[in-house]
């Protein structure tokens, strides 16, 4: 504490106000007007009515006026009560509230300046951070408050106030100890106070910084623990006791002053048993006359002592407060036989011998601790380590160290790291170069950490079937020319892995328990391990570091001891390590610096890299020649279609996804643009790389070729037909834009197909973009769904995926299928098909046609500009059936009908014309164009075909009853090469009918 101040000077931050005194009530004067008034009216009343009782309202004037006189005193004596009980009332709450804000100056003034008794009850931590003497607490007392009341005083109570606000009483009185001490009483009470001093100097001065020299006395023996003993100092405090005459040794000013010798600024705590034995110039005197009063002689200039409760420490209690300073002192290396740096370069540290080609041990230097360098060996004292610290403290960089340690005494062959990095991703960006590390996992990538993790399982399997294989049961007793290095697995902020994928806690624990043997090695850090960490994997972690914590349980769960919590904040890399042997000690971590790194990558230049224990993402394009490398060491079922690679990291490898038509139909889900079409183009490459060359048919092309494909297919269900495989892009929206009984009539269609397909050797593999929006009858007969990228991860979990398998970077083609990641191949696009117009519509000679028109005008000027003479049928009509008849007798006559005859009408008119109808439904060829409403007049049952343009083609059903589609006629125009310029008119009626 560097103060020159008092602590107690300090102002509240806002000022108490005096309350102001109540005004003095204004005296009454004689009420000369109330008094006459009544006489007057007395006497005009007896002048008016001439009775003598009137007179006696007279003397109301007078007893009113007196009565009057003395109320007014009286509630002025009321007034002047009341004014002085609430100023009473408001002093008691200026009061109050200078007691509270006393209270907390109090509470600050202590905090800012602890008294020795304080730091010796409570076991605080040593706060070496000053490099000066500074000021002590010489004991409890009054100080000057700083607090400013407002207002002036007028009466005693109010000058009683502002005593009260100015003195704050129970303070700590504060004394400089550059400018000297001089502590006077009796021996036994002026070393117990000096005792406090030299507690509170001990406590707060950087050893180094400040020496502190005592009399070689069995009084002062305990103080030869403090690490404040040795020299090299810039400030030095000595303490002495003068005893006999006066002592001049000190000379005349033993105030604080610079040794020319030595540079060293000095000053003196002096105890005596009086004032007179005390050296001159000392700033402040101490007299001590009892355990509780105490006066202290004010700095030059002022008159009179402050009298306090002075601040004494007990001998037995000053040896135990040393001994834990001793051990403090240890912890932060201050002490010992080698002093513990505050920055250590790894370079700096001599590593161990050891057999560049042995995996006996993994011996490396990271720190120094009392005893010299720090070495830690993960085979000879692990297997695995648990590390912890807060943030700050230096946990990554001891990290850094011990990694580059390893890597600087191991070849790659030997030793190599997983990094695992749950705070960003950054920690381990030094070293992410070296041949050693196989790999950094973050949790910027939540799918990659947990599938990477996940592999350890694999890797475990695969290091047993080494070892299987060699006939051994460690590691240690491979053969040399085994590859197969150790696996140091680090993983940085363990409890935020946890948290985020609780299930890893079991592989971590299986690795704990299995790990010796096969030489996996876990090093876990955390800022808190004590309950993250499982009992089954602090069971087999021997070696535990922990920096600065905030916690002494934390301390104590990690070390077994709370020494760990007492480091300093300013001391990062400084921490207590047990290093297998149940001996914690404290130790000082390297860094890796600059040099020691670039020195580092020099000597590991061109080394091979380390096997990496899991495999790496999927790519994001799978070629054709991948695929086919990846499925040429796979075991595929016969037939089965190979559509991609499957991230398997359980078995570390990437498989091949094969889908066989055997195994039913096949959805295909996802968003636009994820992928849909490269999966049935994969599929159609498939079926075409079969030996059997299974064909594909897909449902593509106009709404008619869509329709004629779905009949063709339905028809064929009842019998064993050819095996093939049906691709439908696109099912949920297929039909959307279809007429509704057309509509239905497909997804019907759809759903005989999957539910009878099998049977006759068709197989469907069906996109969609979301599941959901097919029917619960078509849903279901999908076996297999392959769910491709969708926009969010509540689409895909809508859709029936895996939420965690999700990520907004997915490339197009990705996806999950049976819970696997999946990565569909870049198969060659789909070919559109070719599809032939219908046949154009063609009149033969002499025939009957009946023409079911939505527009029947338009299409009877369009058949007449083909040269053809339609009639056009009205609701009430008798010269069409005029005109049958004719052509029934030139029938019956043999002489024929040269040209055809063509009835056009709207299905208004042939309804209204049931004889015509039901004459024309036998003999005639009945020709529809327009939409359901006019196929169906003449009794037309079922569905027709489906029209891609109900404008330009038309429905043709001859008299066998079977319904074709046709193209109807174009109308031809005047510029129109083979067309009149005007078209053949004929006769219009009364009724608007046209005639030839």
């Amino acid at each position: 504490m560097n103060r020159s101040e008092p602590v107690g000077i300090e102002a509240a931050s806002l000022p108490i106000t005096l309350p102001p005194h109540p005004p003095e009530p204004a005296s009454a004067g004689f009420p000369v007007l109330a008094t006459i008034a009544p006489i007057a009216g007395a006497v005009v009343l007896f002048a008016v009515t001439g009775s003598a009782f009137t007179l006696a309202f007279a003397a109301l004037g007078p007893l009113v006026a007196v009565a009057s006189v003395f109320d007014a005193r009286r509630q002025a004596r009321r007034a002047r009560r009341r004014g002085t009980a609430a100023r009473a009332e408001q002093l008691e709450s200026v009061r109050a509230e200078i007691a509270g804000r006393h209270a907390a100056l109090r509470g600050v003034a202590w905090r800012r300046a602890p008294s020795a008794r304080h730091l010796a009850t409570t076991s605080v931590a040593p706060d070496w951070r000053d490099d000066a003497p500074g000021s002590v607490v010489v004991g409890r007392g009054a100080v000057a408050s700083g607090l400013r009341v407002d207002g002036t005083p007028v009466d005693a109570d109010d000058r009683a106030v502002l005593e009260q606000a100015a003195r704050l009483d129970g303070a700590p009185v504060i004394a400089a100890v550059e400018l000297g001490i001089g502590i006077v009483g009796p021996l036994p009470l002026a070393r117990a106070a000096a005792r406090a001093l030299v507690v509170q100097l001990a406590h707060r001065c950087r050893p180094g910084a400040v020496e502190l020299s005592f009399p070689s006395d069995a009084e002062w023996v305990w103080a030869e623990a403090l690490p404040h003993r040795c020299g090299g100092g810039a400030h030095e405090v000595r303490l002495t006791e003068v005893g006999g005459a006066p002592d001049d040794e000190f000379g005349p000013t033993p105030r604080s002053h610079r040794s020319v010798r030595s540079g060293v600024a000095t000053a003196t705590i002096a105890v005596a048993e009086s004032s007179a034995r005390l050296p001159s110039g000392l700033g402040t005197i101490l007299t001590v006359e009892s355990h509780g009063r105490a006066v202290a002689d004010p700095l030059a200039g002022q008159t009179s002592g402050a009298v306090l409760v002075p601040e004494l420490f007990g001998a037995s209690e000053a040896s135990a407060w040393a001994a834990r300073m001793h051990a403090a002192a240890v912890r932060d290396g201050f002490g010992g036989a080698v002093a513990l740096p505050a920055q250590l370069d790894l370079d700096e540290l001599e590593q161990p011998g050891t057999d560049r080609r042995s995996r006996a041990s993994l011996r490396v230097a990271v720190g120094v601790h009392d005893g010299g360098a720090l070495e830690i060996d993960l085979v000879g004292g692990g297997p695995h380590a648990i590390v912890a610290g807060t943030t700050g403290s230096g946990k990554s960089e001891f990290l850094l160290a011990w990694l580059a340690a390893l890597a600087r005494c191991h070849p790659p062959s030997r030793v190599a790291f997983l990094l695992v990095d749950f705070k960003g991703g950054s920690a381990f960006e030094p070293i992410r170069g070296l041949p050693h590390v196989t790999g950094i996992v973050t949790d910027l990538d939540a799918a990659e950490a947990e599938r990477a993790v996940s592999s350890l399982r694999a890797e475990l399997r695969h290091r047993e079937t080494v070892l299987r294989a060699e006939r051994v049961r460690d590691i240690v007793e491979l053969a040399d020319d085994v590859e197969l290095a150790r696996l140091i697995i680090v993983i940085d902020e363990f409890q935020a892995m946890i948290e985020q994928f609780p299930d890893l806690g079991a592989v971590i624990a299986d690795i704990a328990a299995r790990g010796r043997s096969l030489g996996v090695h876990l090093i876990l850090a955390s800022q808190r391990p004590n309950g993250v960490v499982r009992e089954q994997v602090t069971a087999n972690c021997p070696i535990r570091v922990s920096l600065r914590v905030m916690q002494r349980a934390d301390s104590i769960a990690v070390v077994g001891t709370e020494d760990a919590a007492s480091i300093r904040a300013d001391l990062p890399g400084r921490g207590v390590i047990d290093v297998g042997d149940g001996m914690p000690i404290a130790f000082h971590s390297a860094r890796l610096d600059a040099r020691s790194l670039e020195h580092l990558r020099r000597t590991r230049v061109g080394q091979q890299a380390a096997r990496r224990p899991w495999v790496g993402p999927l790519p994001s394009v799978v070629s054709l020649p991948a695929l086919d490398q990846a499925a040429a060491s796979a075991r595929l079922e016969p037939g089965a279609f190979e559509l991609g690679l499957v991230d398997e990291p359980e078995r570390q490898r990437h498989g091949v996804l094969s889908w066989s038509p055997r195994e039913g139909h096949l959805l295909v889900a996802g968003a636009p643009g994820s992928g849909r079409s490269t999966a049935l183009a994969a599929v159609a490459h498939a079926a075409a790389r079969q030996e059997s060359r299974v064909p594909t048919v897909r449902l593509d092309g106009p709404a008619s070729a869509q329709w004629d494909l779905l009949s063709s297919l339905q028809r064929q269900l009842g019998s064993q037909g050819t095996p093939m495989v049906l691709l439908i892009d696109d099912l949920d929206v297929r039909f959307r834009d279809w007429p509704d009984d057309h509509r239905h009539a497909a997804l019907t269609a759809i759903d005989s197909i999957l539910r009878d397909g099998r049977r006759a050797g068709v197989t469907v593999v069906a996109s969609v973009g979301h599941p959901h929006r097919l029917g619960p009858g078509i849903r279901e007969a999908f076996s297999g769904v392959l769910l491709l990228r969708y926009a969010s991860r509540t689409d895909l979990v809508q859709a029936g995926g895996i939420g965690s398998l999700w990520s907004d970077q997915d490339p197009p083609g990705s996806g999950q299928w049976r819970g696997l990641r999946v990565q569909l191949v870049d198969a060659p696009p789909l070919t559109d098909g070719s599809f032939s117009p219908p046949q154009p519509l063609e009149f033969g000679a002499g025939g009957l046609w009946a023409v079911v028109s939505a527009s029947p005008r338009a299409d009877a000027a369009v058949l007449r500009d083909l040269g053809l003479a339609p009639l056009v049928l009205e609701p009430i009509d008798s010269q069409v059936r005029a005109a049958l008849a004719r052509r029934a007798t030139e029938i019956d006559d043999a002489t024929g009908a040269a040209e055809p005859c063509i009835i056009v009408g709207d299905a208004d008119a042939w309804t209204a014309n049931w004889a015509v109808a039901a004459l024309v439904r036998e003999e005639a060829t009945l020709v529809v164009h327009g939409g359901p409403r006019e196929y169906r007049v003449l009794g037309s049952g079922g569905l027709p075909p489906l029209l891609d343009d109900a404008a330009t083609q038309c429905w043709v059903r001859g008299t066998g009853g079977t319904t074709a589609r046709a193209t109807w006629p174009p109308r031809r125009t005047a510029h129109d090469g083979n067309s009149r310029r005007t078209p053949v008119r004929g006769t219009e009626t009364e009724s608007g009918a046209i005639r030839k």
